[in-house]
């Protein structure tokens, strides 16, 4: 029989079949990794885990002049620790905050500026009813391209279950030219990511696969301890203009021309994300 550690490194070099393994929740829901993702994204100096805080302002104030949030009632999905919700409340929406990260959420609590309309729910926005009636619904920072063609299904369904009549759904997705700066890979390390993982003592290792086809990317970790060894897999899906609006139709929305995250201004292509302003189809 071949050795354990032997099948387990032979099995991350060898790519899955896009999205068929799901590892999601662990980055959001294992108390050290948590610990580790609040510490990224309450950064403002780098993008890891939250975009820098200049763009955050930047992408709420054109929210702002393009919807006008004063009294908006707006659902901020995978709100993390808050750092839009915190900034579209100031501007006078009337903000709910969802994300199942117990961390995020104990710190985004925590933090609720004195008089703010904002409050938070910890829940999963695949698997639990999304409160509303909601104006204007926000998804931030690539999240709807880590998600299944199936996860993205349901999702889309539920937004446009909880959208007033007049609402808008707002989201981000990356594009094929940030896929084209990517390379296939193998990296290895003791305490990779310098012990972002575990508190424990560990090594893992890292593997780039591309399906350029599909555009789509997957970043898998194999991370081993005296203790224990796990996976994490990190998938990414990629979006032309024309393949998200198709993609959208198809779930009974009308899509706008895609804009610049930071600056809402129509998106001018290349390596960078691009916001997508989507309505269900009619109103």
């Amino acid at each position: 029989m071949e050795p354990t550690l032997y099948r387990q490194l032979a099995d991350c070099d060898r790519p899955p079949e896009p999205f068929s393994r799901y590892t999601v929740d662990t980055l959001w829901t294992d108390p050290h990794i948590g610990r580790q993702m609040l510490g990224y994204h309450l950064d403002p100096d780098h993008d890891a885990a939250s975009r820098k805080a200049t763009t955050i302002k930047a992408t709420v104030d054109w929210l702002d002049r393009r919807f006008g949030l004063r009294g908006k009632r707006l659902l901020d999905l995978g709100c993390g620790p808050g750092l839009y919700a915190t900034r579209m409340a100031a501007r006078g929406a009337r903000v709910t905050g969802l994300d199942f990260s117990p961390v995020s959420m104990a710190y985004a609590r925590a933090n609720v500026p004195a008089g703010a309309d904002l409050r938070y729910v910890e829940g999963n926005y695949l698997t639990d009813a999304l409160p509303g009636p909601a104006d204007l619904v926000t998804l931030i920072y690539g999240d709807y391209c880590a998600l299944s063609p199936d996860r993205r299904r349901t999702l889309l369904a539920s937004v446009a279950a909880s959208l007033a009549p007049d609402g808008h759904f707002v989201l981000d997705v990356y594009s094929p030219g940030q896929m084209a700066a990517m390379a296939e890979g193998l990296e290895f390390g003791h305490r990779y990511m310098n012990g972002f993982w575990a508190e424990e003592d560990y090594y893992a290792f890292k593997r780039t696969a591309l399906y350029a086809d599909r555009l789509v990317s997957l970043e898998r970790f194999l991370v081993a301890s005296a203790q224990r060894s796990f996976e994490v897999f990190n998938w990414m899906q990629y979006f032309t203009p024309d393949s998200i609006a198709a993609e959208l139709a198809d779930a009974g929305y009308a899509v706008d021309a895609p804009v610049e995250v930071g600056s809402g201004k129509p998106w001018a292509g290349g390596a960078t994300p691009f916001f997508v302003i989507a309505r269900r189809a009619g109103s």
